[in-house]
């Protein structure tokens, strides 16, 4: 894992790329590994996968995530994002 400060970090780069609409700068933050569960339908496994969910999300609607609050344990092995 890598240390607390550098998980929150990513984690801060990975929404400020969502509330931007950067995919690219989005997966960068990514493993190739990926697991992407959303609420209805199956996961989808691996950036490509990820890269297109995220070029038909940009073409169907547009989120922005605000008052974001992220959580990680000391040593940076897990984490969780809270936001409105």
């Amino acid at each position: 894992p890598m240390p607390r400060a550098e998980t929150i970090a990513l984690i801060t780069r990975y929404y400020a790329a969502f509330n931007a609409g950067d995919p690219t700068a989005m997966l960068a933050c990514l493993a190739d590994d990926v697991e992407h569960r959303v609420n209805e339908g199956f996961p989808r496994i691996g950036k490509p996968s990820f890269a297109a969910f995220c070029g038909h999300m940009g073409v169907s609607y547009r989120e922005e995530l605000k008052d974001l609050v992220i959580f990680a344990t000391d040593d940076g092995a897990r984490a969780a994002a809270e936001f409105v």
